[in-house]
């Protein structure tokens, strides 16, 4: 009698080589997965370059156009003299000039009451007060006072008007010099030029700031002496002419 073979079983081959590449696909996602964190370990940080940042730390396009030199303000100083000098203090009407004089004399016995048995009425001695009604000393005082106020009243006009000069000035160099940085900047950071072009123009930008803040120190230190010189009942008129003719 002829027996049935039995048929062969795939299953344990099936399964071998299920498992096999169940273990090449774990691997291969492995090893893909320490790709991507190696290559993101090795991608350098992103720093941006340093910028030499602008004196007043302002970002501006130098392409701007700068606004124009303003015009110098009307300023007549013998105008501002002669107001001052009206505003004075009223001046003392008198000055009393005292003079101590001394003096001594002697009589002898003929003039002499027979009541005055001492004798002391022959000798006679005074201190009398004179005043002219003519001083020369007060009124030379007075010139030499009147003289001392108009040149201070001079000189600080003098400051005045300087002041507005170096404050235009000041005014037109700042414009040109932040103009200037801000080019300086851009050049530095297309890698045209060294950070020295920027830090050159960055000073003569604060030199030029130190320049317009003394002139308008100087500006405002003028006009509170001129005002200071006028009676308070005039004084604050007269500064609100100085601060419109100022500005």
């Amino acid at each position: 009698m002829r027996q049935n073979k039995p048929e062969p079983s795939y299953f344990l081959p099936l399964a071998g080589f299920g498992l096999i590449l169940a273990t090449l696909i774990f691997v291969f996602a492995l090893s893909l997965s320490l790709l991507c964190q190696l290559a993101r370990a090795e991608e350098p940080p992103k720093v941006p370059p340093y910028q030499i940042p602008t004196f007043d730390g302002k970002a501006r396009d130098f392409r701007e156009p700068i606004p124009p030199i303003a015009p110098a303000p009307e300023v007549d100083g013998d105008v501002i003299f002669q107001m001052v000098v009206n505003c004075f203090p009223e001046r003392v009407k008198w000055g009393i000039e005292i003079d101590a004089v001394a003096g001594s004399r002697w009589q002898d016995r003929s003039g002499i009451s027979a009541f005055d048995t001492s004798g002391l009425a022959r000798h006679y001695v005074g201190i009398v007060a004179r005043m002219p009604l003519y001083s020369a000393t007060e009124i030379n005082r007075e010139r030499q006072e009147e003289y001392r106020r108009r040149q201070e009243v001079a000189e600080n006009i003098q400051k005045l008007l300087l002041g507005l000069s170096n404050r235009r000035r000041a005014q037109r160099e700042l414009g040109l010099y932040t103009s200037l940085e801000a080019r300086a900047q851009k050049r530095v950071a297309m890698g045209l030029v060294e950070a020295s072009e920027q830090i050159s123009y960055l000073e003569k930008v604060a030199q030029a700031q130190a320049a317009l803040d003394a002139a308008t120190a100087q500006i405002e230190g003028a006009r509170l002496a001129l005002v200071g010189q006028c009676r308070d009942e005039v004084a604050e008129e007269v500064n609100r002419y100085l601060k419109e003719v100022t500005q």
